[in-house]
């Protein structure tokens, strides 16, 4: 099960290595045995909204965008059905 972690100062930089890019502050990140990593959505949420999808430490947003476009799901509803879930983890988590 993952754990959302809040980005603050005292974390930042130590998080900002982990994600490869740099993290503001409040930046929503989800973190399992020590790789980023959530199998129910967005593993990256930064204040602005933009969302980054991460499974076992490896980026798949680009993946995870042409998956919501094929299936005509509007990104911004994210997993919000137990179909859409499923259908999410059967191709990025199992």
């Amino acid at each position: 099960m993952s754990s959302m972690t809040i980005v603050e100062e005292a974390n930042r930089d130590a998080l900002t290595r982990l994600a490869g890019f740099y993290l503001f502050l409040d930046t929503r990140l989800w973190m399992e045995e020590g790789n980023i990593h959530r199998e129910d959505g967005p593993a990256i949420v930064f204040p602005d909204g933009a969302l980054r999808w991460f499974v076992r430490g490896r980026e798949v947003t680009r993946e995870v965008n042409t998956f919501f476009y094929e299936n005509k799901w509007p990104i911004k509803t994210g997993l919000d059905s137990t179909e859409k879930l499923a259908l999410f983890q059967a191709r990025f988590i199992n």
